[in-house]
This record gives C-alpha cells, sequence and structure tokens, in this order.
C-alpha cells in the first residue's frame, strides 16, 4: 500500500523561503520602474521646476498613496537584499561587502534608499495637505515652496538612482541565496531511537 509523502517542517519553510524569493525579485523590479516613474512625473509636472505650484496642485494626490506604495516595496526590497547574503556570519558579509559583491552591495544601497524615503515622509506629508498660501491656516508660506521642494525632489531624484543600481546589481546573480544555502542545504539526518530496557 502507497503512502501519500507528507511535508515536514523543513519543507514548508523552504517552499515559503523560495516563495518570498520570488515576490522579492518581482518588488526588485516594481521598486526601480515606479522610482523612475515618480521623477519623470516630478520633473514633468513642475515644468523643469519652474512651475513648483502646479507640482504641489497635481502631485498632492499622489503624493500619500505613492508614499505607501514605496515604503512597502523598499521595504520588502530590503530584506529580500539581506535574505541573499550570509548574515550568520557576520566577517563574510563584511568581506563581501568590502569586495564589492553585487548582492552585498545592493543591500547597503536599499538600505540608504529606505532612510533617505523616511527622511522625506514629512515633506510628503505637506504635500498632501497642499493649500494655496492665500488660504488661512496653509502649511505652505507665499515663496516657500522652492525652499522645501529643491531637497525633496533631489532626495528622490537620489533614491530612483539607488533602487536602480541595486536592481541591476541584483539582476547580476538573481538565484544566489546564501541563507537557503546556510539554512536548508544540509540534509537532515535521523538516528534511530535506543530504546533503554528499565530493569525491574
Amino acid at each position: 500500500m502507497d503512502t501519500k509523502p507528507y511535508w515536514t517542517t523543513r519543507d514548508v519553510a523552504l517552499s515559503v523561503h523560495r516563495s518570498f524569493r520570488m515576490v522579492g525579485l518581482f518588488s526588485h523590479g516594481f521598486l526601480a520602474g515606479c522610482a523612475v516613474w515618480n521623477i519623470i512625473v516630478i520633473y514633468v509636472l513642475a515644468d523643469q521646476l519652474s512651475n513648483l505650484s502646479n507640482l504641489l496642485q497635481q502631485y498632492k494626490t499622489l503624493a500619500y498613496p505613492f508614499q505607501s506604495l514605496l515604503y512597502l516595496l523598499l521595504a520588502l526590497s530590503t530584506v529580500s537584499a539581506f535574505d541573499r547574503i550570509d548574515f550568520a556570519k557576520i566577517s563574510v558579509a563584511i568581506r563581501n561587502f568590502l569586495a564589492l559583491d553585487p548582492t552585498a552591495f545592493a543591500s547597503f544601497l536599499y538600505v540608504a534608499a529606505l532612510t533617505l524615503s523616511l527622511s522625506q515622509q514629512m515633506t510628503s506629508d505637506r504635500i498632501h495637505l497642499y493649500t494655496p498660501s492665500s488660504v488661512n491656516g496653509s502649511l505652505w508660506a507665499a515663496g516657500n515652496e522652492k525652499q522645501v521642494l529643491q531637497p525633496w525632489i533631489l532626495v528622490n531624484l537620489v533614491l530612483a538612482i539607488l533602487v536602480g543600481l541595486s536592481w541591476l546589481f541584483l539582476s547580476y546573480r538573481p538565484g544566489m541565496d546564501l541563507s537557503e544555502e546556510l539554512m536548508f542545504s544540509s540534509e537532515v539526518e535521523e538516528y534511530p531511537d535506543k530504546g533503554i530496557n528499565a530493569s525491574s
């Protein structure tokens, strides 16, 4: 009588790990595309930084949804990138980074991009709540748009470059996953149970 093979805890963990790796691969490319699209939209709406009021009026409806999507993709991509390097051995991870290993370098770039994104969250909130300076209670003073928006636009440009480079580095070896090799490569050895005869 044939018995159906059953999944062990190791099989489930390996399947979930590989599924997340596929989600991570998708998030890397999608994030790079979104970041490039975002900076293009910003420059088009700002008309080469000569019409910042138009940028504020048009972009304020996109500010919250896009920043939320960007943060989600950055978090997924950062975890996915770190999942590919062997952090169980810190010395090996540091050596790979110093040797400019593409995967280790991409992990660092994602952390930098995530930090930059969080640093500009307050500006994104102000853009979302934009009302003309003539309206009572406006967060935007007259003539203050350029001073606030130029650093924000620059950060978005740098962020697009960082995630684009990270995606290229990870695309160099998309199947590399040192965490899987460390955790799941060794076969589980089974030892027969030894009975203990108790003397009465």
